[in-house]
């Protein structure tokens, strides 16, 4: 039986790590392969040179962005949503925190992409420590840990120095699936690139583990207009076991703020119970 749609505030004792693992994307998907043939090896070299071009775009376009936010979780026996605001600056710089009906702040995460900080003001409670000591606890994938999860959130290419291993084309007719291949040192073995070169965007990202496992497919939809660094408007993860579905909706999106490392910091008051997760 499916449950209704429910809040956060109602969704357990800590639903601070629901948030968490949202944030970096805790899924163990099967997806299958949408690509199909090599392109011909006259395109070959028009492909690249484009995707080289949306690269030096994608670095250009502004480093951070703030923005209302909804996490939505459509699974087996459950819906859940989260909403808030999410601030974000490349690469892995974070701050989401989410509102009660009224507006008013029940939970707060920062993350450098390596530490964390969390307060729930229901709970009076302050957790810090190491993401990889959650990720351990958990079971998240240590390769979603790569500090990239800003480049995924913002639907960018970060994949500079990386190698092109085979340009193919899409089943659907979309565009090209590009897949890079990462030294033996880094946190991905793959990832599957979705863009389509006459409008020079990217349409979605296929992340492949060392073990030939598709670790999250993640769809970008973006906000219509001629800027070429349009912000993504939402973002969909699909093809996760029986059926489950994540969505991220952003709106009243600004890119145009600056932030600082002191963003990425909170205020704690000195009432909280402090807890601290793994060596730091």
């Amino acid at each position: 039986m499916r449950l209704n749609k429910i809040h956060i505030a109602q969704a357990g004792p800590n639903p601070f790590l629901f948030v968490l693992i949202l944030l970096v994307l805790f899924l163990n998907g099967c997806a299958g392969k949408p690509w199909t043939s090599p392109v011909a090896e006259d395109e070959t070299a028009l492909i690249t040179r484009t995707f080289a071009e949306m690269q030096q775009r994608d670095a250009s376009c502004s480093c951070c962005l703030d923005a209302k936010t909804t996490l939505s979780w459509d699974g087996p026996g459950e819906d859940r949503s989260v909403a808030g605001f999410l601030q974000l600056m490349l690469p892995a710089s974070l701050k989401f925190v989410v509102l009660n009906p009224l507006g008013q702040p029940l939970y707060a995460l920062v993350s450098d992409g390596q530490e964390f900080q969390s307060i729930n003001t229901t709970l009076k409670q302050h957790m810090i420590g190491k993401i990889s000591s959650l990720a351990a606890q958990y079971k998240i994938p240590e390769s979603l840990l790569s500090e990239n999860w800003g480049y995924w959130l913002t639907g960018r290419l970060q994949e500079k120095g990386v190698m092109i291993e085979t340009i193919r084309r899409d089943g659907s007719g979309r565009g090209v699936w590009i897949t890079m291949q990462y030294p033996g040192d880094a946190a991905l073995a793959k990832t599957h690139l979705l863009i389509r070169p006459e409008t020079r965007q990217l349409l979605a990202r296929v992340l492949v583990d060392h073990q030939g496992d598709t670790i999250a497919t993640i769809s970008y939809n973006r906000r219509s207009g001629q800027d070429d660094c349009a912000p993504v408007s939402s973002i969909t993860i699909t093809d996760l076991p029986y059926g489950s579905k994540l969505s991220i909706d952003f709106a009243e999106i600004l890119t145009d703020r600056s932030f600082t490392a002191a963003n990425f910091r909170l205020k704690v008051p000195a009432d909280y119970d402090v807890q601290v997760t793994g060596d730091r």
